[in-house]
């Protein structure tokens, strides 16, 4: 049945009004602008865990830093030719955790990934914040999205861990493009260790609480709500691919983040939206959105990728 459309106007129109009529307030201001215009001078700033950061000069550190590297011939290429690595992982705790806790956690533990590329036959390397990754192993082993590596001109990547500390990525350890999940080695000091989150075993249930860390359109370590709505299976010519679906919000920018429980395991990686728009031909017409399915790929799927050492 189509949507009372005018009925809802209407509503909508009567509350607005109906405000009109209240007590004067503050209005709000618009949020300050992102873009090109009036924009104090920006600087690479190293940010400080608890504190507060521009995500533009998060970009700008990031990517100074990286030339840094790529400079020293540290940033390599990357290969996408094994699926599976021999790894011990950390188990989840049976314990619920203050949800505050479980957001620190995943703080500490979430990368910021930037790619270096080439575009078409250019010989001049750019830069662009990638997506997101978190840590599994504190020797520097981690987890994201596949097809964050899957450009053909890319030259390599580096992380950025919530406390400023930049590594080369140096090898792909296992790549599965069924299930579009790749795990990965840090370049680490032999002296560095980092802070780790469990991959859960099994699928969280559907209505269980869960929060998502990531990095929506380059605003990092935004922190979610949400609720499991549902798992579900797409079946494709190269096999079934499993997703979680939730109701915490993210966006572009945000592939290969952590989706956790109350006992801060990673029950799912963040992968893909879909639209859903009441007109929409397939083609271009897509008018009245009305809902953006937010789907995951459960963390047993990535525990499959990993053997026993």
């Amino acid at each position: 049945m189509k949507f009372a459309t005018l009925s809802i106007l209407s509503a909508l129109c009567t509350a607005l009004a109906w405000s009109a009529d209240l007590p004067a307030t503050k209005n709000l201001a618009p949020a300050p602008a992102r873009e090109q215009g009036n924009q104090p001078k920006l600087l690479p700033r190293t940010p400080v865990a608890g504190e507060p950061f521009d995500d533009r000069e998060i970009e700008l550190y990031i990517e100074t830093e990286g030339r840094k590297l790529l400079a020293a011939d540290r940033i390599k290429k990357l290969t996408l030719e094994r699926h599976t690595c021999a790894l011990r992982l950390a188990e989840p705790s049976t314990e619920k955790l203050p949800w505050p806790e479980v957001a620190a956690r995943a703080e500490a533990a979430t990368l910021v990934l930037g790619e270096f590329f080439r575009e078409g036959k250019s010989k001049e390397t750019q830069f662009s914040v990638a997506a997101g990754a978190f840590v599994i192993d504190e020797n520097g082993v981690c987890v994201t999205s596949r097809h964050v590596a899957k450009d053909r001109g890319s030259r390599g990547f580096v992380a950025m861990t919530r406390d400023g500390r930049i590594f080369p990525v140096r090898e792909v350890l296992a790549a599965d493009p069924l299930s579009d999940l790749m795990l990965f080695q840090l370049d680490l000091p032999a002296d560095v260790k980092l802070p780790v989150l469990p991959l859960a075993p099994g699928p969280a249930p559907v209505g269980s609480s869960v929060v998502v860390m990531s990095h929506p359109d380059d605003r990092f370590y935004m922190l979610t709500t949400g609720i499991v709505a549902r798992h579900t299976v797409w079946r494709t010519a190269g096999g079934d691919e499993a997703f979680m679906t939730i109701t915490a919000d993210f966006a572009k920018g945000s592939s290969g983040c952590p989706v956790l429980d109350e006992r801060g395991a990673v029950v799912g990686i963040v992968n893909n939206t879909e639209s859903i728009y009441y007109d929409d031909d397939g083609k271009k017409k897509q008018l009245d959105l009305q809902m953006v399915i937010k789907n995951a790929t459960p963390s047993w799927v990535a525990r499959k990728m990993v053997t026993a050492p």
